[in-house]
């Protein structure tokens, strides 16, 4: 609607109605006025949601993960985007029917399982501890408060106690071990004749119609993708920190506020002694047990030990029998009130009352070893990076407004809000719709937005985009080639060396079939090699699962071969780089279940415990799945 009034009004008519539509937009939220407020659903499960945003979320998680584990081999191509897009979505119901799951059977993860878990995790630790601040900061950044952040922690740990529950009860027994031990270290004695693809190339005949034909057959191998050209602002909290001084005082508070920060969050050894509250005890109840909390504050004082005093008094029978001793904890293991008190302390020094949802504490720090800082020396460079890409990326916030609203009122050019931003406009060479490893295009959002029909046909700046770095970017496309078969004159080189290359291979394969076909029927494989002029055959060999002085092809063929029956050899064909091999199993020998020590079996057994554990959890899915009442919601995804 709005573009439509943009494009149609100009001066004081587009002022005046704009002036209108901010009243009703001003009331109801310019969300609900155009379609409707809340967020989509793109599924729900037994009634609960599954929203956008969280199968956007699990989508780029997705995709991050397949980049890491392929790294320079990742290729956006091979990944259709909404095969992909739909299976992270039928992982995300099969996440929420275990979740459901766990809730009615009870199972639910302990605070002390969540706080281990958060205090595991990198992302929130300063070198090499936890840092409350650190924590509290990033999830704040990702819009997430610590009781949201826990809770969903919570669900995960939850799913994984059900898991751990379902594959510990598989069991694998002591035959089911010898016989896999048995097929684990067969050997096999394997014989075969390679017949190369390069001795049937010449005897190809090529003409032009063959060739024709051929390209007409096959356009999909000649298909160049569509593809556009992108004209772009892109704010990036890196290139603008590269701009952001940073003076020497501001790196040594830095470093001051960080040291204080490391120092109050380091683990401590602590005792205490409690003298309990009952939930919902009277003032009168209350003053009693300050009363008996102070008196054991005296006896300490008076020259009596704290442990003597706490085995005596401490209403904590975990502790007490330690001399009230807690151990080393952390901030985060202990009530609020608690660790504001004990932090507070020197070693040797004995707290006041401390009141927490527990009772009356006295505390005392046993051990407070000092956390190890770098010097600031060796850290100035990495904190003075730190500082500037922070105040970068408050920066690209504010200039992200700006070149939102200069875009929009300036939809067919970038100048404007290049000039207001200080940033270059940058021109993409040809982008298909696949990406690209790096740079803009490597992000998902991008590579969509720029193949909308909307962009395609409009050619107008684009909606501010959100990047991965953090930063922010707006596009417009400049031109577009609609994908298309290179004609066949301009390919024919390439047609003639595919056509060529694939008769041979034909051929090849078919001499291969036709040797292993006289094997089984009765034929040895000498005589069958011999009946095909390009075959060239291979003494047999004894060869394990896993050798490498065979073919891999070779090795693989034999290995899926049965043994005969008794009339005849078992014959197969196998594919070689350069050609295929008919291949024959000669003799077998079992592999021995005694050789394998008790470790080695052990560590099977787990492997194979394990799998069995996870085919159960998969069979529980699937069952829980067949009784969920699932709707997706096609139009959202």
């Amino acid at each position: 609607m709005l573009l439509a009034i943009r494009d149609r009004t100009r001066g004081w008519i587009a002022y005046l109605i704009v002036a209108l539509l901010v009243i009703p937009f001003a009331l109801f939220g310019l969300y609900n006025y155009v379609g409707g407020g809340g967020p989509q659903i793109v599924a729900t499960v037994n009634g609960e949601e599954i929203t956008r945003s969280q199968l956007d979320q699990a989508y780029q998680q997705r995709q991050a993960e397949l980049r890491q584990m392929l790294g320079e081999r990742f290729d956006p191509s091979l990944f259709d985007t909404d095969q992909l897009r739909r299976q992270t979505l039928q992982q995300l119901i099969d996440r929420q029917v275990l979740v459901d799951y766990a809730q009615t059977n009870g199972l639910q993860a302990s605070n002390a399982d969540v706080a281990s878990s958060v205090r595991s995790q990198s992302i929130f630790q300063v070198d090499g501890s936890f840092s409350m601040d650190r924590y509290r900061t990033i999830l704040q950044q990702n819009g997430l408060t610590p009781e949201a952040y826990e809770a969903q922690l919570r669900r995960d740990l939850s799913i994984t106690l059900l898991q751990r529950a379902v594959e510990t009860s598989s069991f694998t027994t002591d035959r089911a071990l010898d016989r896999l031990l048995e097929l684990q270290g067969q050997r096999r004695e394997l014989a075969w004749a390679t017949v190369p693809t390069a001795a049937y190339q010449d005897e190809v005949e090529v003409t032009g119609s063959a060739l024709q034909t051929w390209y007409d057959e096959h356009p999909d191998r000649f298909q160049l993708p569509e593809q556009v050209q992108l004209r772009y602002l892109r704010l990036s909290p890196e290139g603008i920190a590269e701009d952001v001084t940073v003076s020497a005082s501001d790196v040594e508070a830095r470093y001051e506020e960080r040291s204080a920060s490391t120092r109050n969050a380091s683990a401590r050894e602590v005792r205490h002694i409690l003298v309990n509250v009952p939930d919902g005890a009277d003032e009168t109840a209350v003053e009693t047990a300050l009363e008996e909390i102070e008196s054991a504050r005296e006896r300490i004082q008076g020259g009596e030990t704290f442990a003597a005093v706490a085995e005596s008094v401490s209403d904590d029978p975990g502790s007490a029998a330690q001399g009230g001793s807690l151990g080393t904890i952390e901030r985060g293991d202990v009530d609020a009130a608690f660790a504001d008190a004990a932090w507070s302390l020197t070693p040797g020094e004995l707290s006041e009352p401390v009141r927490t949802s527990f009772g009356w504490h006295l505390i005392e720090v046993t051990d407070a070893p000092a956390p190890e800082m770098p010097p600031l020396e060796q850290m100035r460079d990495q904190i003075r990076e730190e500082i500037a890409l922070e105040r970068a990326e408050r920066r690209v916030i504010e200039l992200a407004n700006e070149l939102d609203t200069l875009a929009f009122e300036n939809p067919t050019t970038l100048e404007p809000a290049a000039q207001a931003t200080g940033v270059e406009v940058e021109t993409t060479d040809w982008i298909s719709a696949s990406g690209t490893e790096n740079g803009l295009a490597s992000e998902t959002g991008v590579v969509q937005t720029a193949f909308s029909d909307e962009m395609l046909e409009r050619r107008e700046n684009s909606d501010l985009l959100e990047l991965s770095d953090g930063g922010y970017a707006v596009i417009r496309v400049t031109d577009y080639r609609p994908a298309r078969v290179e004609p066949f004159e301009t390919v024919r080189e390439e047609v003639q060396a595919a056509y060529v290359r694939e008769q041979a291979r034909a051929s090849a394969r078919n001499a291969a079939q036709s040797i292993a076909d006289a094997v089984e029927a009765g034929e040895s494989l000498e005589a069958a090699a011999a009946d095909v002029p390009a075959a060239e055959l291979n003494p047999a060999q004894w060869s394990g699962r896993n050798a490498r002085a065979l073919p891999a092809g070779v090795r693989e063929t034999g290995f899926r071969l049965p043994m005969g029956d008794g009339t005849g050899q078992r014959a197969g064909v196998a594919t070689l780089p350069e050609g295929f091999a008919a291949v024959t199993v000669q003799s077998v020998e079992p592999g021995d279940p005694t050789s394998v020590d008790a470790e080695r079996r052990a560590q099977l057994r787990r492997t194979l415990n394990e799998l069995d554990g996870q085919a159960s959890v998969n069979a529980i899915v699937e069952a829980l799945r067949s009784q969920a009442e699932v709707r997706i919601r096609e139009d959202n995804i």
